[in-house]
């Protein structure tokens, strides 16, 4: 492990218990028959630690089941899967501590963030001599996030692209032509006075919040034309005007009930508050008392997932997907999250034998099917990095996944900047605008005292690297 990575990792306090607790949970020897008999066969029983978990833990499973009884034999490794969900803390203290798995998969979050401090293998050079994962072959977004100072450190596995779901049925009720999405930040304004307008003055049905399900301030700012991060000047925020802009419009959301010059399209703090305080508003995402799902939300910002948890959880809901209204003038843009990612960590005990799984896992099977990534995206709904197969028919001719991918594709793609701090920055975005909308505090002081923030931990963060380097 080089210093830089061990640097960044002292701090954890929680290392000892930590891998004496993987050392009984995780044994390096075969633990169960199949593993004992790929290990009498003389195959090397590799770890790979999942961030996936539920039903989709469980469709990575099948696919490396389906590797361990047919190319598994062939290249001699085994494959043995943890589910050990999106955290990083436990594979922080593994790496630290001498004991990382061979394999693991992660947010693109994590990856800008432990990229700089070392922990990752570089897979540039075998991802160009591979034909298939060559990075010409990747969307360029989802291959920028794996990508520090010119070199590749993961495998960009899915994609997300956020769009506008609504309710049909809400729409019409409304008068609202139920087939057509606002395309403008003015149209959705407009269309949510309309939508709140059955509520008879009480608020039983959210039209729309910009932070429904979750706070995607950073999504919004991008969405109004903004930069969050200027790789050349490597500097957050360098034209603070945009992102002022989308925190206002996010406030103009809600009103003080004292204020005769509230926008029509906002609603009242109270009522917003007893909303979400009961059960109207409640409810787990994953499940029928999803809001949006029970029609306490007509309108709200979404993920390609939904084309698979939608008919699982509520299969009568009537909806529809369009890309993701913008103020008028902004050019068109999409925005994803990143990506899930597989990477090598620094110390693997086989990083061999996981680049056998890999070149599996990405390549298209012997009979010129998809590759098993590719079927693993489309057994959970989300996007595939590579360009060739998000261009499968089977995505993109879908009705509804199909406009996910048509926005990532044919739009401006924006995501998180690669940056030693990403995580850090991504936090403080979601605390300016609780100050703004909680805290009195106006859009400009916020947005203001955050880019002061995140470039003086920016700048502090890279000389703290350079002299670790060193």
């Amino acid at each position: 492990m080089n210093s830089s990575a061990s640097a960044y990792l002292k701090p954890a306090l929680t290392a000892t218990v930590f891998v004496l607790f993987l050392a009984w949970i995780w044994p390096r020897e075969a633990i169960t028959a199949e593993e004992q008999a790929a290990a009498a066969d003389g195959r090397v029983i590799i770890s790979y630690w999942d961030r996936s978990q539920g039903f989709e833990h469980e469709e990575r499973n099948v696919l490396i089941r389906e590797y361990n009884r047919t190319q598994g034999i062939e290249d001699g490794v085994y494959v043995r899967t943890l589910s050990i969900g999106w955290r990083i803390e436990k594979l922080l203290t593994a790496i630290s501590s001498g004991a990382p798995p061979d394999l693991c998969s992660m947010e693109a979050q994590s990856m800008a963030t432990l990229g700089y401090q070392g922990c990752f293998e570089d897979l540039t050079d075998w991802m160009e001599s591979h034909p298939y994962l060559h990075p010409d072959r990747f969307l360029p977004t989802t291959l920028n996030t794996v990508t520090i100072q010119g070199r590749i450190y993961g495998i960009p596995t899915m994609t997300d692209s956020y769009c506008l779901v609504w309710n049909k049925s809400l729409f019409r009720r409304a008068g609202l032509d139920p087939d057509r999405a606002p395309e403008t930040i003015e149209e959705l304004q407009e269309f949510a006075v309309k939508l709140s307008a059955l509520d008879d003055g009480r608020v039983s049905t959210i039209a729309f919040l910009p932070w429904i399900p979750w706070d995607m301030s950073y999504m919004w700012g991008s969405m109004f034309g903004g930069e969050w991060y200027d790789p050349e000047r490597d500097e957050f925020i360098p034209d603070p005007e945009p992102i002022i802009e989308s925190f206002r419009w996010q406030a103009s959301w809600q009103r003080d009930p004292n204020d005769p010059d509230a926008p029509a399209h906002s609603i009242p703090r109270s009522q917003i508050d007893t909303f979400f305080a009961g059960s109207a508003g409640g409810g787990g995402y994953q499940s029928a008392q999803n809001p949006f799902y029970s029609g306490r939300v007509a309108m709200t910002l979404e993920g390609e997932w939904q084309v698979t948890f939608i008919p699982r959880f509520a299969p009568d809901l009537d909806w529809g997907v369009a890309p993701m209204p913008q103020p008028e003038g902004v050019p068109p843009r999409a925005f994803t999250p990143g990506a899930v990612l597989d990477a090598i960590p620094v110390g693997s005990p086989n990083p061999d034998a996981a680049k056998k799984f890999l070149d599996w896992f990405y390549s298209p099977r012997p009979d010129g099917s998809p590759s098993p990534a590719s079927d693993y995206n489309k057994a959970i709904h989300n996007i595939p990095c590579r360009i060739d197969e998000a261009m499968e028919d089977r995505f993109l001719q879908d009705p509804k996944f199909g406009v996910f991918v048509s926005a990532l594709l044919e739009r401006e793609p924006h995501s998180f900047p690669v940056t030693p701090i990403t995580r850090y920055f991504s936090d403080r975005v979601s605390q300016a605008r609780e100050r703004i909308l909680y805290g009195g505090l106006s859009p400009e002081a916020a947005v203001e005292e955050l880019r002061q923030t995140a470039n003086a931990e920016l700048r502090r963060t890279r000389a703290q690297l350079e002299v670790v380097s060193q």
